[in-house]
């Protein structure tokens, strides 16, 4: 399994679709609120079936290179997901990241190593050129993650995420380089 060693109890791997799956699914179920309010896929993940079928689909998007799922491990223990979405390595060499984590260890400085060693992957073993994050304006957790590690406000996408309810969110789009990436 590849994993990836943040420090000594914080790291990154590939998910488990059998193991992480159900641990992963009590995670958002203890968060679903907060989750909710920005990730739609959050209002269609019902069951711990549903979190194993996702991830079984990470894999596959793992496989053909087009994503990269990463489950985050604290104390050995599944407390969130960050990915690489839409990666181009052939014309643009860019990637989208997005993440989660659960409310207990948010504050914890875990999202921000995480997004630095998802960085260092995405500029080093991909070879991309450009990582993008997107957060809605009003939320001020994941612009704060996003700006704590180096990326630029490219500006706000007016009403560009929909959110599960139908209402529509404005967008901060950031972005860094790999020539500002240290």
């Amino acid at each position: 399994m590849f994993s990836y060693l943040i420090d000594y109890d914080l790291k990154l791997s590939l998910p488990r679709p059998e193991i992480d799956g159900p641990l992963l699914f009590e995670q958002i179920e203890t968060s679903r609120d907060s989750l909710a309010a920005y990730l739609p896929w959050v209002a269609t993940t019902l069951t711990a079936d549903d979190e194993i079928n996702f991830l079984n689909t990470t894999l596959k998007l793992f496989g053909a290179r087009t994503a990269l799922h990463l489950t985050i491990y604290q104390a050995d223990a599944p407390v969130g997901m960050i990915s690489l979405n839409t990666i181009d390595t052939l014309v643009r060499h860019k990637a989208d990241i997005g993440y989660w984590l659960t409310i207990p260890e948010r504050g914890k400085g875990i999202m921000h190593k995480s997004i630095e060693a998802l960085a260092d992957i995405a500029f080093h073993d991909y070879d991309l050129n450009k990582l993008t994050i997107n957060a809605a304006v009003a939320n001020r957790a994941s612009n704060a993650v996003a700006e704590k590690a180096g990326f630029h406000l490219d500006g706000t996408l007016r009403q560009d995420d929909q959110r599960a309810d139908g209402t529509f969110l404005d967008v901060n789009t950031y972005s860094l380089l790999r020539s500002e990436w240290a």
